[in-house]
């Protein structure tokens, strides 16, 4: 349900003002992620219990299917989408909802609210609240329909109500809510030592729980309190996570592809206790079609986990995300290296806006490697041939990958090899399945790659490679978001030529952004030499734009006619915070 829609819903329901009014107050904040929703909402219509876990709840069935049902949690996604009757496992004549008893008496009756965690207990509490918001609230929904016990799960945080009678019209029976902050709602009536109980789960859970904690609740160190992830918490919700999981074995689903790959999963003690060692906050199911592994529960490497209780966290820090994927990879492996790859996994791994022309050669990946400049002509035609040929995967740490090489839209080792520059995180390369065919890869490359002779290198070099050339004759001085003189450019070229810093982009791909760092690289002695052109503002031969998107410019001075390219980094931001973190005390 979005906002506007809730807002609409609430002038339909009779409540008082104020409570309008907090609502909306509520709804007015910067608004959670919703999720989808199985049936519509118009006036006060039936409001079906159901969560809706989308990809990722696929993915769960998928490992049970895969791995065999385990039970506790795993089964959990398949049965929170049931329909269900009231749970009736108290023999009563009563045909009415726990709800509609405590409604119709609910004169006779004060309402008392507790904020409860497991670790610490009850940390606020208020009695005599205004009982008449939680019936205004709850009457929009069905609440004469519910969920099994066995598909009730708790959790360890909720808003308790207790319903405690005023004169002897209650005849001693007393009611309680316990809201937890998954969304799942249990009801209890209690008569002497009998118990009546009915559970629930509701549509965009967290919603619903967030809405009775800032209704009910209006003391802000208590909820801020009430807020926080504890260690406790998070430990059990990746204890629970992993019991679903029992096997060696997580899944890597891939958005849009339809497809998964099978990792190894090492080292779950030090991985929870790594995970528990960040701070994190609570957050919206995460919604739509996302890359995402699968390990018992869903974590994603823009740092969000989500577990089959309902509860979803993101980092607190944004600073921690590099720490949290390298976690991630240290005890997430892609398993059995050495699998066949297709076709596509080959055309694919060509970065985007490489079409053919520029191409280099290297001997090695050093930092002072000289390259060759070359010529790939009929660019379709040589991916088509090299795709044929047959490959399997590979850890992208051999070092076979960087001997004897091209680049050209990726690494082509002549040894072999072939290492992806599309956009992406790359958990693997690839190499050639039969050693014989490592000869007609090189007759391929030597069919469309071609040396430049002296007398066209000129024409067919990147402003880059005319820099590198003759970077001794240049100082280097850094503007805009880091502003230094003259620093040590072999720091600086150490770092760039980690990346591809020649494969240009086109203008749709391109995204510029306030956020940037400019580096002139200007001829040493000639620093200060004014212009020969008119409109002349900056002396520089070579200009560096490193954007915070990850994209960047080149651009070649020749007295003033202006050779620029568009590029971009695989790794996004990540260069532009580099750069600052590397130079700010130097």
């Amino acid at each position: 349900m979005r906002p506007n829609d809730y807002n609409d819903l609430l002038k339909k329901i009779k409540c008082t003002d104020d409570f309008r009014s907090r609502m909306q107050q509520k709804l007015s904040s910067a608004p959670a992620e919703t999720t989808e929703y199985a049936d519509s909402v118009s006036g006060t219509e039936v409001i079906t219990a159901k969560h809706s876990w989308g990809r990722f709840a696929a993915m769960a069935a998928a490992f049970v299917l895969v791995c065999g049902a385990v039970g506790g949690g795993a089964y959990h996604f398949a049965r929170i989408n049931n329909k269900t009757e009231e749970s009736t496992n108290i023999n009563t004549d009563e045909k009415a909802s726990v709800y509609s008893r405590l409604k119709a008496n609910k004169d006779c009756y004060n309402a008392e609210i507790k904020l409860w965690e497991d670790l610490s207990g009850d940390i606020y509490s208020k009695s005599n609240i205004d009982k008449d918001k939680i019936f205004e609230y709850f009457d929009h929904f069905d609440m004469s329909r519910g969920i099994e016990a066995d598909d009730f799960t708790s959790t360890l945080r909720g808003i308790k109500i207790f319903f405690n009678g005023t004169d002897d019209k209650a005849k001693g029976v007393t009611y309680s809510f316990e809201l937890f902050d998954n969304g799942e709602l249990r009801l209890t009536e209690k008569v002497k030592s009998e118990e009546r109980v009915s559970y629930h789960s509701y549509i965009d859970g967290q919603r619903v729980f967030n809405d009775i904690l800032y209704m009910l609740v209006d003391d802000e160190e208590a909820i801020a309190e009430f807020e926080k992830v504890t260690t406790k918490e998070l430990e059990n919700e990746i204890t629970n996570g992993f019991k679903n999981n029992p096997y060696d074995k997580a899944y890597y689903y891939i958005a849009d592809e339809n497809r998964q790959e099978e990792y190894t999963l090492t080292g779950r003690e030090s991985f929870a206790h790594q995970l528990m060692a960040f701070e994190w906050e609570r957050a919206s199911v995460i919604s739509g079609d996302v890359n995402h592994y699968y390990l018992g529960f869903a974590a994603t490497e823009d740092g969000y986990l989500q577990f089959s209780s309902g509860m979803t966290y993101k980092l607190k820090n944004d600073s921690d995300l590099e720490s949290f994927k390298s976690v991630l990879a240290s005890h997430l492996k892609l398993n059995e290296f050495g699998t066949d790859a297709s076709k596509e996994d080959i055309l694919n791994a060509f970065h985007e806006g490489y079409n053919g022309g520029r191409a280099r050669f290297r001997v090695d990946d050093g930092q002072f490697t000289e390259e060759t400049e070359c010529t790939l002509e009929n660019f379709e035609s040589f991916k088509d041939e090299i795709s044929e040929l047959e490959w399997v995967t590979c850890e992208t740490s051999n070092r076979q990958i960087y001997r004897d090489f091209y680049v050209a839209g990726a690494l082509i080792s002549r040894n072999g090899y072939l290492y992806p520059q599309s956009s992406g995180t790359h958990q693997c390369a690839y190499k050639l399945k039969n050693e014989s065919d490592i000869e007609k890869l090189c007759e391929i490359c030597d069919k469309y790659i071609t040396k430049n002779t002296n007398e066209n290198a000129n024409e067919n070099d990147s402003i880059y490679s005319k820099l590198t050339a003759n970077k001794e004759n240049y100082s280097v001085d850094l503007d805009d978001d880091i502003k230094k003189k003259d620093i040590d450019k072999d720091i600086l070229f150490e770092y760039l030529d980690k990346y591809d810093m020649t494969s240009e982009i086109g203008p749709s791909s391109y995204t510029s952004s306030d956020k940037k760092i400019t580096v002139f690289f200007r001829k040493i002695g000639e620093e200060k030499k004014n212009y020969s052109y008119v409109g002349a503002t900056e002396r520089y031969d070579y200009k560096l734009v490193i954007y915070d998107t990850g994209t960047f410019t080149w651009t070649e001075n020749d007295n003033g006619k202006e050779k620029l390219t568009m590029h971009r980094f695989d790794d996004g931001g990540k260069i532009y915070q580099d750069i600052i973190d590397i130079f700010a005390d130097r």
